[in-house]
């Protein structure tokens, strides 16, 4: 049965609602919850796999989870979809990465791990962070331990030859820069638009009563994808020329001023 009315807004999380250190700001709550009382639906599409999404943000009541870059669709409770990599590949990943002087963080569903012996301590506080806000979903990887995972991160470091890793794995990954360090590595076929498409043709929302929120270069295909896609303001500038619209900062107002605008609270 079609949706016709309905409304669905996608935010990604990291530099759109939350921020390390800064939390979620109190305007965006007021928003989201505004959103659902409104009668739409409010979706989480984050790259954060459903390990790595923390407590407070859970709690802000969502109606669905696209997590993992799209490998996991979540609808009231419900799994709707999900990828796992098998344990083969995980295995051989995560040792070409330690080969190549690259921190391992497997991602996956249940758990995140960190290649804890690789680790710069500036990475440390983050680390820290995901103890304290996880707990025993945030692991420790050690030589050989098996872990189910759907993507993987990792943080290059002094000595890694870049170019040689990302043309090993470019045709089995979307493999994602983020600042200069930083990569994202998501299997082939999964995308956030991936993860959207899923949902709303299983709810029957038509693409036309589509919104999505983002910061990020992971998140281009989700913008592109929606009816209206939002660029925070928060954005570096070439993501939001890339973009149609451009909303404020994420702690100056953005989400609630763009959804305004929208007609959508």
């Amino acid at each position: 049965m079609k949706n016709l009315n309905k409304k669905i807004v996608f935010f990604d999380i990291d530099g759109t609602i939350y921020r390390y250190g800064e939390n979620i700001p109190n305007d965006t709550l007021e928003a989201i919850k505004s959103l659902k009382q409104n009668g739409h639906l409010a979706i989480i599409c984050t790259g954060r796999t459903k390990s790595m999404i923390f407590p407070e943000i859970l709690e802000i009541g969502f109606d669905g989870i696209i997590a993992g870059a799209g490998t996991y669709v979540e609808f009231n409770g419900k799994v709707l979809d999900e990828y796992r990599m098998s344990d083969e590949q995980a295995i051989e990943v995560i040792s070409v990465m330690k080969e190549s002087n690259i921190m391992a963080i497997p991602e996956g569903i249940e758990a995140i791990y960190f290649d804890t012996e690789l680790m710069p301590e500036e990475y440390v506080p983050i680390y820290e962070l995901y103890i304290e806000k996880v707990g025993s979903s945030a692991i420790a990887l050690t030589k050989d331990m098996k872990v189910n995972i759907s993507k993987i991160s990792g943080r290059y470091l002094e000595g890694t030859d870049r170019k040689k890793f990302i043309n090993r794995y470019e045709e089995s990954f979307n493999i994602v820069n983020h600042g200069k360090n930083f990569i994202e590595m998501i299997p082939k076929g999964y995308s956030k638009a991936v993860g959207i498409e899923k949902l709303i043709n299983e709810l029957g929302i038509p693409k036309e009563n589509t919104y999505a929120f983002g910061d990020g270069m992971n998140d281009y295909e989700m913008l592109k994808y929606v009816q209206y896609g939002v660029a925070m303001g928060n954005s570096n500038e070439e993501f939001k020329a890339m973009m149609e619209y451009v909303t404020e900062d994420f702690n100056k107002g953005g989400i609630y001023n763009a959804l305004h605008r929208f007609g959508l609270i």
